[in-house]
């Protein structure tokens, strides 16, 4: 008799989920096997999805330069927006976590979530109005008498890197910031007491325990710069080999629209592999820690 009131009583403990559940089906999961199945379509001269089964999409995205050197590129640039925002990220979410003043944590908390309340496209027209050739820092710089005329700065790819950091640092303090409060603040003190400097401390007590927090922070930033592309084409146009832009171009002026979903999937599975082997690393280093 106890299993099936056991069962009964899970099954009660399960059903406010099932609202969620079903939204997220309808929402997600469908779509997503209706783009898939997209993808393996053959295509006619036209790019109008015929009947059948095909792999050349797939096929396509691997062998094509157009699409191959933009998956390496929007790879690389994805890798270099991690590293910064994890760099970047570590004093502000100390501060959030860890700063003894109310005042200050309220500061870093609105300077942190205040972006997050504006749209992104909101923030990507701001940087492009500082960086026209008629905007601040070019104004400054004429101004200055440092440069003859202004600069472009809306067209290379350090701009781009440095505003997509901007778009996706919040992320990366939020989920740092849990983990850095979890700390003991007996552990600082234990080795303080042992003669530790602070650097050394860092080194040996606060950035292992902060793992968790980087790989959480890591795979969000991750996955996020993998599929960006509203910011960058705002900023830096639509001409830059981000595999997010040539997407776009595939579905929205080329009408390719299997190619464009076989492109999605291949980024897609790229972000799933770094998410599974991130959160293998962390795992494994939580397990280093606690042995």
């Amino acid at each position: 008799m106890k299993q099936p009131i056991r069962t009964k009583r899970r099954l009660l403990e399960a059903l406010p989920l099932l609202p969620a559940g079903i939204f997220l089906l309808a929402l997600f999961v469908v779509p997503l096997i209706s783009l898939f199945l997209l993808s393996v379509r053959p295509v006619d001269g036209f790019y109008e999805p015929l009947p059948g089964f095909s792999l050349d999409n797939y096929r396509n995205v691997f062998t094509s330069s157009y699409f191959s050197d933009a998956l390496w590129y929007t790879i690389r640039m994805a890798v270099i927006v991690t590293v910064l925002c994890a760099v970047l990220a570590f004093p502000v979410a100390w501060v959030l976590s860890r700063s003894s003043s109310k005042v200050v944590r309220m500061i870093a908390t609105i300077v942190v979530v205040s972006p997050l309340l504006t749209s992104v496209v909101v923030r990507s027209f701001g940087w492009r109005a500082l960086l026209s050739a008629e905007g601040l820092f070019n104004g400054l710089l004429t101004g200055l008498g440092l440069v003859e005329r202004p600069l472009n700065l809306l067209s290379g790819p350090v701009t781009v890197v440095v505003v997509v950091v901007h778009v996706l640092l919040p992320f990366a303090v939020v989920t740092l910031a849990t983990s850095l409060g979890r700390i003991d603040d007996n552990l600082l003190r234990a080795s303080a007491s042992m003669g530790s400097r602070p650097v050394r401390t860092f080194a040996r007590v606060v950035l292992p325990l902060s793992v968790p927090g980087l790989v959480s922070g890591a795979v969000i930033v991750f996955s996020l710069s993998m599929g960006i592309y509203v910011t960058p084409m705002l900023v830096g146009g639509a001409n830059q080999p981000l595999a997010g832009l040539r997407v776009y171009d595939q579905a929205m002026r080329v009408f390719n629209h299997p190619g464009a979903a076989a492109l999605s999937f291949v980024l897609f599975g790229i972000s799933l592999v770094a998410i599974a082997l991130l959160n293998a690393a962390g795992r494994a280093w939580d397990r280093r820690i606690h042995d």
